[in-house]
């Protein structure tokens, strides 16, 4: 089993560039991506058997999928708009030391498998871009490179090894349409993951306040936003990921998904910046 070592980290790399300064990160701000990175990261990293595997058993995502999912935000905020990358990449490195099992397959594995981490990361960088790409339109090609190179840097924070990260974006992108063709399946856990957002109140599982709200408003909200907040989640998923996971998809439902976008996208606009903010954003840039 090829893992990473708990690297010391080049003190070059510890270096932290101010966030105001970071690239995008007034787009990182706003709480629209958020979703639709969760959802692609979902696709992307829910359909990798031995990713799926140490969630069933090391996670709450299926007892607790919303605290999962804010589990996962609060240390994605951190990295983006932490004053102390250094410290919270390494942090988040030392709580997967003890991730480690057998796979569905009996063979064991750990957090830090070489393969499994560096697929982690770089589909999360891939995530945001996406995210970023789908809420705001194409971004300057300048821009998203001097993104990716940051986001290099903080992989390596991570331990992902340097010559394991594409050194461009279309080396990003070919990494990760090579990878989910070769490396993503159908496993038991992902169909568990399957019927969890087939069988429950998809808002209510992101959001579990709802459930405290006056009946019957928890179960209208359902009505009113399941289909579209599962065409959102669906439509962020690569193509072969939608074939593992059976979803049907139609040039009908994929226009129905760039209408919601342009939707939130008009919708939110009428909203002060400071609003669509997120606090850790709005507190490290002092807005």
């Amino acid at each position: 089993m090829d893992t990473i070592a708990a690297q010391r980290i080049p003190a070059n790399l510890e270096q932290d560039v101010p966030v105001a300064d970071r690239t995008f990160v007034r787009l990182l701000a706003d709480r629209r991506i958020w979703p639709i990175f969760l959802f692609r990261a979902l696709s992307l990293q829910g359909t990798h058997p031995t990713i799926m595997v140490a969630l069933e058993q090391h996670s709450k995502s299926f007892s607790r999928p919303a605290v999962r999912a804010e589990n996962t935000l609060a240390y994605t905020y951190r990295i983006y708009f932490g004053q102390n990358v250094a410290d919270s990449a390494r942090e988040l490195r030392e709580m997967h030391r003890p991730i480690t099992g057998l796979d569905y397959e009996g063979r064991k594995y750990h957090a830090w498998n070489r393969d499994v981490w560096t697929w982690v990361h770089l589909t999360t960088i891939e995530s945001l871009l996406y995210a970023i790409t789908v809420c705001f339109g194409p971004q300057p090609d300048a821009e998203v490179e001097a993104f990716y190179q940051e986001s290099r840097r903080l992989g390596m924070l991570f331990g992902v090894r340097e010559q394991d990260i594409p050194t461009d974006v279309a080396g990003l992108r070919k990494y990760v349409d090579d990878g989910v063709v070769e490396r993503l399946a159908m496993s038991p856990g992902t169909r568990r993951m399957q019927q969890l957002v087939d069988e429950q109140d998809v808002i209510a599982t992101l959001e579990p306040k709802l459930a405290a709200l006056p009946r019957p408003l928890p179960a209208l909200l359902e009505r009113l936003t399941n289909r579209p907040v599962q065409t959102l989640m669906f439509g962020a998923f690569p193509e072969h990921v939608r074939q593992i996971w059976g979803v049907p998809w139609s040039a009908a439902r994929e226009r129905e998904f760039r209408a919601l976008l342009a939707v939130v996208r008009a919708a939110s606009r009428v909203l002060p910046a400071r609003v669509r903010m997120i606090p850790e954003a709005r507190a490290a840039l002092e807005v």
